[in-house]
């Protein structure tokens, strides 16, 4: 993966600061979680070295605020064929309008990663259309694209993890630390969450999820059937569901499913680990601001 050369004017898009940016947008369009978990990833690492990743879902940000950012970094899978993450598509249709200067994001710095399966033709399109799209309204590529690929022997973090070694290269040349200043690469990198005891107020005010969408559904299966034979290393599966209620659904649509355990199952495992005696106490999820 070859290195590319970049100056600190680059980063600094905001112009006129005396100190370089730490600040890194990471905007992630998924149709299974997969681009979300990479962007947790980058995150998590680009800590290493001082840089505080803000991440979020694509459609959950707002396009026209793009300008604004000091640095973006866009993780994106491509699903089907070389169609993008439908979180995507609102903002997809806004950088495709004819109408928008050249130069809209002129000196904005950027990256993007692209997960894809090489065993599909048009292999990591919505990666690349985005890095080509952006480029021609002006913006800086700082890192060459990542294309992760289903079918490496590693999976996605064949990819992933030595891109992101790149990628943290490239972002420590443009915030000029200091002489000597090496990117950590061992140890854990501080969590994103923390998990403190619940508060009876959070205990009152929670609601299960399961309860109160209406895109939960209860389910069961009724046919689960090998489709592979016997002697291939591949057990791949048939399976179908029966609801009680209506389920409505597109061609397209992804089924997230939420299997429960036999309580016989869930409390082996909690004696196995030893968790018996704290299993019950029941714990908030909560951010880590302090990055310790």
């Amino acid at each position: 993966m070859a290195e590319q050369t970049v100056s600190h004017d680059e980063l600094d898009h905001t112009h006129g600061e005396e100190e370089p940016c730490k600040e890194l947008l990471i905007l992630y369009a998924t149709e299974t979680g997969n681009a979300q978990d990479c962007a947790d990833y980058i995150a998590r690492q680009c800590r290493r070295i001082g840089f505080h990743g803000r991440v979020l879902s694509v459609d959950a940000y707002s396009p026209t605020d793009l300008i604004e950012e000091p640095l973006v970094l866009f993780v994106v899978s491509t699903t089907g064929s070389g169609v993008e993450p439908r979180a995507m598509t609102a903002l997809w249709n806004i950088l495709l309008r004819s109408d928008l200067p050249s130069d809209l994001f002129e000196g904005l710095p950027f990256a993007v990663f692209g997960l894809g399966d090489t065993s599909y033709e048009k292999f990591c399109w919505a990666a690349k259309m985005l890095s080509r799209r952006m480029k021609s309204l002006g913006a800086t590529e700082i890192c060459d694209r990542g294309e992760a690929d289903e079918q490496h022997p590693l999976g996605i973090e064949g990819t992933l993890e030595p891109w992101t070694a790149q990628f943290l290269k490239v972002l420590s040349q443009l915030a000029q630390h200091p002489e000597g200043y090496e990117v950590t690469s061992s140890g854990a990198p501080p969590p994103r969450v923390v998990l403190p005891a619940a508060s009876s107020t959070e205990l009152a005010n929670t609601e299960d999820p399961m309860d109160n969408d209406s895109r939960y559904h209860q389910a069961k299966v009724s046919i689960n059937e090998r489709m592979t034979a016997q002697d291939w290393y591949q057990d791949v599966r048939h399976f179908e569901f029966g609801f009680e209620d209506a389920v409505k659904y597109e061609p397209g649509d992804v089924a997230v499913i939420h299997p429960i355990a036999e309580a016989d199952d869930v409390q082996s495992f909690l004696d196995l680990m030893k968790w018996s005696d704290r299993a019950d106490a029941p714990l908030a999820i909560r951010r880590n601001v302090t990055g310790k």
